[in-house]
């Protein structure tokens, strides 16, 4: 499985967290620009918004969706950005440490995004059963992150191969889209099965209200992990109301960094900074009765008993028919001078 890099960094031992700021900041410059600050406060690694141009993208009638009452080309409209817009926000975003990217919506928003200079794209879950954008995205070289969010097995499998034919890196994102989702509904065991099937590394588009789900996705192996961001649940707009606000965030990026240092590297060895917990919780062996000098130990003349500085209880077994060296004391921790 082929690691992916977005910007130089390399998405594995060190979880992508992915502030998803989309269509949050209402139209507003300004307010994009509080939300990437608010993000890097948190310890986002990336912001990701969405590049609409209406009249590229859908027909006036398109509907409106359930979970959100403006008529979507009004409101699709009214969220576009201009290059100019995008530059000044991967600039500001930049400045801060954090990864600029975007989800095309459109053929013309990949060109425009082109221009911008963005180092990975977003495939939405609209958008993977439509080849031209998918075949846009795939001609411009850079990684891109795979949402499955209204997509079987055989959609993503589509849209992979017309990525890899373009030789992308590719990055397949768990997704349900459910504003908010609730935690039967997230299936985190479909990550490593897409990953398996398609020899890819993995991630979570996570649309729960909570950040347990995406701390689980970090301990199943993934290495993005893409939440919805706002500075208040109270805004309007789509999206809010399925946004980690700031505190979240923090809690969120704390909780995967915890999570990625404790998973370690898969092996099982004695650790020797355990050495004195082991002398006082592991047992030595014991003799049970007093043993006569000469006397050849027999199982019921020995036991184990704390501490775990003596002959190890492990060795037991060995000991059983050699002669005692001295007389033993009921009791008595053995040493190696105490037996022939």
């Amino acid at each position: 499985m082929t690691a992916v890099q977005i910007a130089g960094r390399e998405l594995g031992p060190h979880v992508f967290v992915i502030a998803e700021i989309g269509n949050n900041h209402d139209g507003s410059i300004r307010q994009a620009e509080r939300l990437i600050e608010a993000a890097a406060e948190a310890g986002a690694d990336a912001v990701k918004f969405q590049t609409h141009i209406a009249d590229a993208e859908m027909l006036p009638s398109t509907p409106t969706p359930p979970h959100f009452d403006e008529p979507r080309y009004e409101f699709t409209k009214r969220m576009e950005l201009s290059k100019d817009d995008h530059v000044r926000l991967k600039a500001f975003a930049e400045e801060r440490g954090l990864v600029f990217f975007s989800s095309p919506f459109s053929v013309e928003a990949v060109a425009l995004l082109e221009e911008v200079g963005v180092p990975a794209y977003k495939i939405a879950s609209g958008e993977v059963t439509n080849p031209p954008l998918i075949e846009a995205v795939a001609a411009t070289g850079q990684p891109v992150l795979l949402s499955s969010g209204m997509s079987g097995m055989e959609d993503v499998e589509r849209a992979a191969g017309i990525l890899r034919d373009a030789g992308s890196e590719l990055l397949v994102m768990q997704c349900t889209s459910n504003y908010p989702c609730p935690p039967e509904l997230v299936n985190l065991r479909a990550m490593p099965a897409m990953g398996e099937r398609l020899g890819a590394p993995y991630g979570l588009s996570d649309h729960t209200p909570d950040i347990h789900t995406s701390i689980a996705a970090v301990a199943l192996g993934a290495v993005a992990i893409e939440k919805h961001f706002t500075l208040s649940k109270r805004l309007y707009g789509p999206d809010h109301h399925a946004s980690l606000v700031p505190e979240e965030l923090a809690r969120l990026v704390e909780g995967i960094r915890q999570v990625e240092a404790a998973m370690g590297n898969g092996l099982k060895e004695r650790d020797p900074s355990l050495d004195p917990a082991r002398a006082t919780f592991e047992k030595s062996v014991v003799a049970r009765v007093e043993i006569p000098e000469g006397a050849v130990l027999e199982p019921e003349m020995l036991t184990t008993k704390r501490p775990g500085n003596g002959i190890p209880a492990l060795r037991l077994s060995e000991l059983v028919g050699r002669k005692a060296a001295r007389r033993l004391e009921a009791d008595h921790q053995l040493q190696e001078a105490d037996v022939d």
